[in-house]
C-alpha cells in the first residue's frame, strides 16, 4: 500500500536559519541607518593615521603649542570621535577636527584641512584651538 507523504513547508524546514540571520542583520541595518555614513567617514580617517600624525608632528615643532600644552600625545579612535570629519568641495578636500591632549594634561582641538595628491597629503591649513583657561587659536600652517 502506498502512503502519500506531505512534504513540510519551506518555512517549517528553515525557520531556524531565517531567525538566526534575522537576529544578526536587524541590529546591523539599524546601526547603519542611525549613523548614516559617519562610520565610513571616521573609519577612512582612522585607517590613514599618517594624516593626523604628520599634523601632530608639525604642531609639536611649534614653540607656542609646546609652551601651552607640552608635547602632544598621539591620538586614538576615541579622540577622533570627539571631533568631526567632513569632505567639503565635492570630496576633493578633507576637514578633520581631532581632540588633543598635551603631556601636561591640557586639552585642545586640532583642525586639519588637507588634500590628497598622488597618495600624499598636502596640508592647506593646520590650527590648534585651546579653550581653557583662555580661548586661543594657534596657526601652524595657513
Amino acid at each position: 500500500m502506498n502512503k502519500k507523504v506531505n512534504p513540510k513547508s519551506w518555512w517549517y524546514r528553515n525557520w531556524k536559519w531565517v531567525s538566526f540571520f534575522g537576529i544578526i542583520l536587524i541590529p546591523i541595518i539599524l546601526f547603519f541607518s542611525l549613523t548614516g555614513d559617519a562610520t565610513f567617514r571616521y573609519g577612512s580617517v582612522y585607517l590613514q593615521p599618517k594624516l593626523i600624525n604628520t599634523a601632530i608632528d608639525k604642531a609639536n615643532q611649534n614653540n607656542e603649542v609646546t609652551s601651552e600644552l607640552g608635547q602632544l600625545q598621539p591620538t586614538d579612535f576615541f579622540r577622533l570621535l570627539e571631533g568631526e570629519v567632513t569632505y567639503p568641495n565635492n570630496n576633493s578636500l578633507i576637514a578633520v577636527t581631532v581632540g588633543l591632549r598635551g603631556e601636561n594634561g591640557k586639552r585642545a582641538k586640532l583642525n586639519i584641512l588637507a588634500k590628497k595628491v598622488d597618495k600624499q597629503w598636502e596640508y592647506q591649513k593646520i590650527t590648534v584651538r585651546i579653550k581653557k583657561p583662555v580661548k586661543k587659536t594657534i596657526k601652524i600652517l595657513e
